[in-house]
């Protein structure tokens, strides 16, 4: 039996309040003092692998032993973590469990060992050991008893100082994260918010560097966003290289790296890169939204010259998602603002060019006109045209420019104009045509072009004079017959091909004739889901024929009704225009 100042003793030392590594090196010193050993260690059961690792050593190599592994199974102390069961061995020479990779490494002769397993709870701890008796050829059962009591005691001793130094390290790693979203919550502007966590983090962790380093995918470069410690020359727009740098290969490999000794850990390939930090540690966590990486958490230089771990990791790990939510809601904001200041410029352009189109007279002579354009986007390509040459005669055109949206209408644009100034040269539908096509083909260099109906309409003599740049068929409703006449001419769309041709015709009207003039896009709306554009046409033609004894504004407000009930997404159906006179 251990007599009560044997115990007193132990108690003492092992349940008085210390962090763990004090604590450790406490039972050290008990077990070899009471056994009266040149050596003892302690080895820590590693979570997960249940391998060995040499915690604390007391001994004149000590120093070199430290940190060292035994993998479970191997060596007297792997024995004994396998088994849970006490050994003596007072002569290593002979045992073949002996694991001599120690003692080469340390210079350190082994004699004779005492191993004693640590559990507590039915939870395994790890190994006591103690080697080498002096004044004495080896170890006895005496020995071994007070070696098992140390054991037992020293368990539960590290087991409550684990379970306080975790429940420690949880309280500071909440704290850092409450500090960290309060910096985040009271931010004045975005472009504080980066700045404020990592100023939290360096003084919750307290470290002296912290840079967060995003990803610009317009420069394909990773750029440092905020930084703590960081000299100034690295702040401004400064790129990483992706290759040789820690944050290159974290950012590559979407893998965390935790250093604890730079010159001993550092891969070969990242040994070139010169930090001229403090201190061997540092740890990079990448930014991830969801399985995108978008940069780089990095610390370093810890004040208190300690290495960064698995508490470390965990709250950095819970920041850079933080970090990452930000940065995509920022991003995503980004895009909000940017589409609602396009809508608002798309909104002015489509201002822009409905007073674009000229107002339409409502009678000339004895005509009576009226016109319609809708863009199936909020600007579109279709337009329409109208241009008095004296009291008799006046023309008319509609247009449809290939494609929607933006691009139709900066094309748009160009050949209205174009067209415009040569009526002010030669008003003859074939040369207005051809001259128009040489020169919207020299601006049509994204491969652009406009079909365009142009008609010359002589009041007195009632001739209409037209022309076809690749334009589909208009039509004249007699109102004597109510016959269909067909108005068609021979000539390619303007700015598709250079130096071309068109077909001038003449067609007689009457009074009460109605004139209808539209592009294909009417014909697609008044079609069904198939957009076939016969069926339009018969609809169209369908609808004219109930109007021949009504005014064209009459005409033109059913035919917005009738447009409005198409069900089909604007991204299908095309632009349409309306123009519609009675003779």
């Amino acid at each position: 039996m251990i007599d009560l100042s044997v115990i007193s003793s132990i108690n003492k030392k092992i349940n008085s309040p210390l962090s763990l590594a004090d604590l450790l090196t406490s039972i050290m010193d008990v077990a070899k003092y009471l056994l009266n050993a040149e050596g003892s260690s302690l080895l820590l059961s590693e979570k997960g692998t249940g391998d060995l690792i040499f915690n604390i050593v007391i001994g004149d190599k000590g120093g070199v032993i430290k940190g060292e592994k035994v993998p479970k199974g191997m060596g007297i102390a792997g024995t004994v973590a396998q088994t849970y069961q006490p050994v003596i061995v007072n002569d290593v020479t002979v045992d073949p469990r002996f694991f001599n990779e120690i003692d080469k490494k340390s210079q350190f002769i082994t004699r004779n060992i005492i191993g004693v397993p640590m559990a507590v709870m039915g939870e395994f701890v790890g190994v006591l050991e103690i080697v080498n008796t002096i004044g004495r050829d080896s170890f006895d059962e005496w020995d071994l008893e007070k070696a098992m009591y140390i054991a037992d005691q020293a368990a539960v001793a590290i087991h409550n100082r684990q379970l306080y130094d975790e429940l420690t390290k949880r309280i500071d790693e909440i704290t850092s994260l409450y500090e960290v979203s309060q910096s985040i919550s009271f931010s004045g502007k975005d472009d504080d918010i980066l700045q404020n966590i990592l100023l939290s983090l360096s003084q919750s962790i307290d470290v002296e560097r912290a840079s967060i380093t995003l990803f610009n995918e317009e420069e394909n470069k990773l750029l440092i966003e905020a930084s703590i410690g960081i000299p100034d020359s690295l702040k401004n727009n400064y790129s990483i290289n992706m290759n040789n740098t820690v944050s290159g290969h974290v950012f590559r490999t979407g893998d965390p790296m935790i250093v604890a000794d730079i010159n001993a850990e550092m891969p070969d390939n990242l040994r070139s890169y010169d930090r001229n930090y403090k201190t061997g540690s540092f740890i990079s966590i990448p930014i991830m939204h969801k399985t995108k990486t978008l940069g780089i958490l990095s610390l370093s230089d810890k004040k208190n010259g300690n290495y960064f771990d698995s508490f470390d990791l965990r709250v950095l790990s819970t920041v850079s998602s933080q970090i990452a939510e930000i940065y995509q809601n920022k991003k995503n904001q980004r895009v909000i603002d940017d589409r609602q200041r396009l809508a608002r410029e798309i909104d002015i352009a489509a201002e822009i060019q409905q007073k674009i189109l000229p107002a339409i007279p409502g009678t000339f002579n004895k005509h009576r006109l009226a016109a319609f354009n809708r863009p199936a986007k909020e600007i579109g390509g279709d337009f329409f045209d109208f241009f008095r040459f004296d009291s008799n005669k006046y023309a008319v055109l509609v247009a449809d420019v290939s494609g929607k949206g933006i691009p139709a209408a900066l094309f748009m644009g160009t050949a209205r104009n174009v067209v415009r100034a040569e009526t002010r040269i030669d008003r003859s539908p074939a040369r207005l045509l051809q001259n128009a096509n040489t020169l919207i083909h020299q601006d049509s260099e994204s491969g652009m072009f406009v079909t365009l109906f142009y008609a010359v309409i002589d009041s007195h003599n009632s001739i209409i004079t037209y022309g076809s740049a690749g334009h589909n068929s208009q039509f004249i409703i007699k109102s004597k017959t109510k016959d269909i006449v067909r108005l068609s001419a021979k000539g390619r769309p303007l700015g598709l091909l250079d130096n071309q041709e068109y077909e001038e015709r003449v067609q007689i009207f009457e009074s009460g004739d109605i004139l209808v003039l539209f592009t294909d896009g009417v014909l697609e709306c008044l079609s069904d889901e198939s957009l076939d554009i016969d069926i339009g046409e018969k609809r169209l033609i369908d609808i004219a024929l109930q109007y021949t004894e009504k005014e064209p504004s009459e005409f033109i407000d059913n035919l917005k009704k009738e447009m409005s009930k198409n069900s089909l997404d604007n991204d299908v159906i095309d632009d349409f225009t309306a123009f519609i006179i009675k003779f």
